[in-house]
């Protein structure tokens, strides 16, 4: 074959002969980088490419690298380490069998995600209560994974005293101690094809699974396969964690699905059907039945059984409907009541969580906001108004995530038409939010000018 292109439908073809799939957005990157590799290893017909792949480990190692954005580092998305520290660690080590907890890195690339699980299971003095095994499509990635050894930008989130302890340092690379690289288990895997759960190579009963920017490489077809290996890979009461760029997971198994201040997390219930208490501050249950904050007024729960006739999506947005209702009528404490009862029974509606956030500001429960608003932005980033009101309650306790919050509302704002309507919020335009904003960002850059003389 020759030229410089490659017909798309073959691009996914050579895709799918490795078990992945393009995203949309990478089709034409994609298929710019399959041609370059045919040129440079000579091959010039596409039948002679398909054939090889497979057979040729270091060919089809080259067609997975440019599929996939091989971008990781240590400590990849801190806030699902912190929720990880804080709230998993602790519940996986207390096996009543005293057996290791089991930890899996799915798609683990070259190691930075499973290590990174050794030193945060080592700092917290847990290390031997643990093993973590990695897995990964790429042969080559793993080579790499079990040398150990890396470059400063896949430490550039590291803390110093952290790189201190566990790296030995030569010439501008860092090797990762011989203790800690015991700890993992590093094994080929193709996800898309691969028959799980496998108790027989140890692909079985894990407290803790990390799936993070994997399943947005596998094609559509094979996901909701894959949710169900992956639930019944879980021990009871274990976690499954994702990236907010993978496919949602919870129509496809019996996941109980939480909102955490990481984000959206998944459990398996425990085997008797009723969930493990959840100790994670701020998660609400979407399965479980937590001990409510607000009690529900009668109106409101009438409210929510009358809506929840509806089908689908329907439903939240029929509540979403019935809560403004509420705050145009000025009956404010049933509009929260409502909000807070429908976050629980919908917790994956960024509008819902919107409007359990607004009602909290409106109570001066600032925090809470923040928590409702910043889950918002976890589900649609390109939410404009929930990053606006989230920078308002943030300006005190935190100002500089009050200014990027800021920040990301003109970014958006800026690029769209000066009078098209901001989802969420009636009658405001891009450009309305555009002059809110930026007085906003000027008080708080003023008062830091002030508290600085």
């Amino acid at each position: 074959m020759t030229g410089h292109t490659l017909p798309s439908k073959l691009a996914e073809e050579v895709a799918c002969r490795v078990g992945l799939s393009v995203p949309a957005s990478r089709k034409g990157t994609f298929a710019s980088a399959i041609a370059r590799i045919m040129a440079r290893r000579g091959i010039d017909d596409s039948s002679l490419l398909l054939r090889r792949l497979g057979l040729d480990q270091d060919l089809t190692d080259d067609v997975i690298a440019a599929v996939t954005v091989g971008e990781t580092h240590f400590f990849r998305g801190p806030e699902q380490f912190q929720l990880i520290r804080q709230s998993i660690l602790p519940e996986l080590t207390r096996r009543p069998d005293g057996a290791p907890a089991r930890i899996w890195s799915v798609g683990c690339a070259t190691g930075e995600e499973p290590y990174s699980l050794a030193i945060l299971c080592d700092e917290e003095g847990l290390l031997e209560e643990v093993r973590i095994c990695a897995v990964d499509i790429s042969r080559r990635a793993l080579g790499t994974a079990r040398v150990a050894e890396y470059g400063e930008w896949s430490l550039r989130n590291t803390d110093r005293k952290l790189k201190e302890r566990y790296f030995t340092g030569c010439e501008g690379r860092f090797r990762l101690n011989e203790r800690l690289r015991r700890q993992v288990d590093f094994a080929v895997l193709n996800l898309g094809e691969a028959d799980l759960p496998a108790p027989e190579r140890g692909l079985a009963d894990f407290g803790l699974i990390l799936c993070r920017n994997v399943l947005v490489y596998i094609d559509a077809s094979k996901v909701r396969l894959i949710a169900r290996q992956l639930f019944a890979c879980l021990a009871d009461g274990g976690w499954l964690l994702t990236a907010p760029t993978d496919p949602p997971l919870w129509k496809y198994a019996p996941f109980e699905t939480c909102i955490t201040p990481a984000g959206v997390v998944y459990r398996r219930m425990m085997a008797h059907g009723g969930a493990r208490k959840n100790p994670t501050s701020g998660v609400v249950s979407a399965r479980g039945q937590p001990e409510k904050r607000v009690t529900p007024i009668a109106a409101a729960q009438a409210c929510v059984t009358a809506v929840q006739k509806a089908p689908g999506d329907k439903v939240s947005r029929a509540i979403a409907r019935t809560i403004r209702a509420r705050y145009d009528m000025g009956e404010t404490r049933e509009a929260a009541c409502l909000a807070a009862q429908a976050v629980e029974s919908h917790p994956l509606s960024a509008e819902l969580h919107f409007l359990h956030g607004l009602s909290q500001m409106a109570y001066g429960e600032t925090d809470a906001a923040a928590a409702a608003l910043r889950r918002v932005v976890y589900l649609d980033s390109t939410l404009a108004a929930a990053q606006f009101f989230l920078g308002l309650c943030l300006q005190r306790s935190d100002p500089e995530a009050s200014l990027r919050a800021l920040e990301n509302v003109l970014q958006f704002c800026l690029s769209r038409p000066p009078k098209e309507r901001v989802s969420l919020v009636a009658d405001t335009t891009a450009g309305d939010l555009v002059e809110r904003a930026r007085r906003e960002i000027g008080k708080i850059r003023r008062r830091r000018g002030s508290e600085s003389r």
